[in-house]
């Protein structure tokens, strides 16, 4: 939607409301200005204007509510259990029915008005706190600038709301006071916190530090002040949020933050200098690009600052927030960890990857899908692929292969289910089955993504036979894998390859499976509104074709993947105005017409590996318009049904870090040899880069575009290979990496 578009929907919605809704200047309460009629609009995971950020702390995961439609205060948050998915944002445990979230939004009391933040007069993006990401809320309360900073302090069920007020427009001394809420229901004041029981969750607030003691309580909330501010004078109160899971009536605030000896302690006598200690040391030791390319190093930090939050601290990976509920996918998992450990978020990335090896697939080597075992007609075969190569990745940057080594028989049968005769052609040794990539239900065929999926998955597994105490197989592994791949390029009947371009599908039969009209048997478990848009559908192009480009598995810059690109290029802009691509062709496309910020990283990687880098950046800058807070919807859905339950798909988030480093940065590995090949975007200028890598860090000087006939690795020259790479000992485990173009 453009500028213009935006500014008349927010005209109607204004004019749709009476004018003693916006009379607000004589209410005490700004909260009380929220017109319930807007509290479903407010419930929805997705509108324009719309953004959320993910925070995380202990067991209780934060989602910061940010908008610029004027129709409640623009910066809450809702707090839920992170071991659990959330089906709609009123069941978090601070959603109040009638008037959503309004409470938990910071008030400045000046006179005798109750200032908050309002979308058009609010600016919010991520920052740091002494090292520490958060998410940061500017704003106007009369002649005082509010910010607000937002952030999690580590295992703690803590968050810290730091409010600086600055006198900017005053002419004179004025006394302001800080109003903070809890839900409406019943609260109590204990060792000098507001404390309220909803539910399994306990929450509390209170002030820290020097102004701890200006605070009262009343009802549902807490008041701090009066606080005198002078002209150009700026003030800064610290707040905490504590939660509590599960609620057994007992709170027991971590001893970082409320002494374990201090039972009737208040808040002023609280020292949280340990616990911002702690969360500001394991933020120094994530991965960053430091210099250079702001669009990239903007994109990047806010994916890395969000990926903590979608991993609970026992694995549990919700792929889909306020859309899948609890469904798991093991591909939705893989794809988010292999972004955390990219972004050098290590020890989630291991929680998350033992969390599927021990409840997400099974003994027979069956992966999860929406949270349960499929028929065998109907597995997903990239599941395999997508674990393995993020398991790889994984061993590869912290050198830990403990888990291959404990699951080796779990992960040995799930490598060799896909294998097994009843999914795999005895002929071209390419496996079928029923359901397709985007889980549709067809004929039995072989499809694309599954061949390309398991053929890594198989060269991955060869690369991690030694962990897997599996010498003997990976010969085997990397023989079937090379006919899978070689049939998928050129068998005379079944080859996945048409027309100089990748095709997504061929029945069994070898015929391919393309055009289809209504009805016919093909939309078997398609929703009956695909049957009633219209009667002719498209199953190619399908992004899914740019996988073998973005995967490594074709020269990316072949006559092959930049006709298949070129083919792309179809569904992008297809029935929108805009950029970002579908996922597949418009008119096959259910109930979600758009593009899909995960399809367009599909294809994005491929772009940039193939060197088309205007089109790459094309689409990074699309997805930073789309998704500035690192936390992307599923689709941004051009029908109205698709919108009104489309939410937050974590997947593209893993997808960032995984374009940066290994796309751009070109920190990829040969085996177990670290293979480096940068390929900055032109005209970016230089690139500097400080990544997490096995017991040290790789640091990356990139000068600008390439290629690189050399570079300093710790001041010792050593040169590019054949193919521009340059290759560090399989045993490095840190330095400095300076690279230098050929002149």
């Amino acid at each position: 939607m453009n500028t213009m578009k935006f500014h008349i929907l927010r005209m109607i919605l204004l004019s749709s409301v009476s004018l003693a809704f916006f009379a607000s200047e004589n209410l005490l309460r700004a909260a009380e200005t929220v017109n319930p009629a807007f509290v479903p609009l407010l419930e929805k995971s997705f509108f324009y204007g719309h953004n959320q950020f993910l925070l995380q702390s202990g067991r209780t995961r934060m989602f910061v509510q940010a908008h610029k439609v004027n129709i409640a205060p623009a910066f809450t948050y809702l707090l839920f259990d992170a071991q659990r998915g959330q089906n709609a944002k009123r069941r978090a445990f601070n959603f109040a029915a009638g008037q959503g979230l309004v409470d938990s939004a910071l008030e400045v009391l000046l006179g005798k008005y109750a200032f908050t933040a309002q979308g058009e007069n609010t600016e919010i993006r991520w920052t740091t706190v002494e090292g520490i990401p958060a998410v940061e809320a500017v704003w106007w309360a009369g002649g005082i600038r509010a910010t607000e900073r937002l952030f999690a302090l580590n295992d703690r069920d803590a968050f810290l709301r730091r409010i600086i007020l600055e006198s900017k427009d005053l002419i004179g001394t004025e006394k302001v006071s800080l109003r903070l809420s809890l839900p409406p229901g019943d609260a109590a004041i204990r060792d000098g916190l507001l404390i309220q029981q909803r539910g399994p969750m306990t929450m509390a607030l209170g002030a820290v530090g020097k102004h701890a003691g200006q605070t009262s309580s009343g009802g549902n909330t807490v008041t701090i002040g009066p606080i005198e501010l002078a002209v150009g004078q700026a003030v800064v109160i610290d707040t905490l949020l504590l939660a509590q899971l599960p609620n057994d009536g007992k709170p027991r605030w971590r001893p970082a933050v409320v002494p374990a000896a201090a039972k009737n302690a208040s808040l002023a006598a609280l020292d949280i200098g340990e616990a911002i200690a702690e969360t500001r040391e394991s933020w120094a030791a994530v991965s960053k690009i430091s210099a250079g390319d702001p669009l990239l190093r903007e994109v990047y930090s806010s994916a890395c600052n969000t990926l903590p939050a979608v991993v609970a601290d026992d694995g549990t990976v919700i792929a889909g927030p306020f859309q899948y509920g609890d469904g798991q996918w093991v591909r939705d998992s893989s794809n988010i960890l292999i972004g955390a450990v990219h972004a050098g978020h290590f020890e989630r990335a291991r929680a998350g990857l033992e969390c599927i090896l021990k409840r997400l697939i099974d003994e027979r080597g069956s992966t999860l899908v929406d949270g349960a075992i499929q028929t065998p007609d109907r597995e997903q075969f990239d599941q395999m692929g997508e674990f393995l190569q993020a398991l790889k990745a994984y061993r590869d940057f912290s050198g830990d292969d403990s888990l291959v080594r404990q699951y080796r028989e779990k992960i040995i049968a799930m490598i060799e289910r896909p294998l097994k005769p009843e999914f795999r052609d005895a002929a071209t040794g390419m496996v079928h089955n029923r359901r397709e990539y985007w889980e549709r239900t067809f004929d039995d065929a072989y499809e694309l993504a599954y061949q390309a999926y398991v053929v890594l998955g198989l060269r991955c597994a060869a690369d991690l036979a030694e962990p897997l105490a599996a010498g003997d197989r990976a010969a085997a592994w990397r023989a079937a894998a090379e006919q899978i791949w070689k049939s998928t390029l050129g068998d005379e009947k079944f080859a996945l390859v048409e027309g100089g371009k990748f095709i997504k599908r061929r029945n069994v039969d070898g015929r391919k499976f393309d055009i289809f009209a209504n009805p016919h048997p093909y939309q078997r478990g398609m929703a009956e509104e695909a049957i009633e848009n219209e009667s002719a559908h498209a199953l190619n192009p399908d992004s899914t074709a740019a996988l073998p480009a973005a995967l490594g598995l074709i020269d990316p810059r072949s006559p092959l993947s930049l006709a298949t690109l070129d083919d792309l290029e179809r569904i992008r802009g297809e029935r929108w105005h805009g950029d970002g691509y579908m996922r597949y062709a418009s008119t096959c496309e259910l109930n979600q017409i758009g593009p899909w910020p995960f399809a367009t990283c599909f294809v994005m990687r491929a772009q940039h590996d193939a060197g088309l880098f205007d089109r790459s950046r094309r689409s990074l800058a699309w997805l930073r318009e789309v998704g500035p807070s690192g936390a992307w919807v599923e689709a941004i859905c051009a029908k109205r049904s698709g919108s009104n339950w489309c939410g937050i798909v974590v997947w593209t988030t893993g997808e960032i870090p995984l374009f940066a480093v290994r796309h751009v940065l070109g920190v990829r590995f040969d085996g177990a040899t670290p293979a480096l090949k940068p390929a900055p975007f032109p005209r970016a200028g230089p690139l500097k880069a400080d990544l997490r890598f096995r017991k040290g860090r790789l640091k990356l000087e990139i000068p600008g575009p390439g290629p690189y006939d050399y570079a300093l690795v710790d001041g010792k020259r050593t040169a590019a290979d054949e193919d521009g790479a340059v290759r560090l000992p399989p045993d490095f485990t840190g330095g400095t990496v300076v690279f230098h173009a050929v002149k």
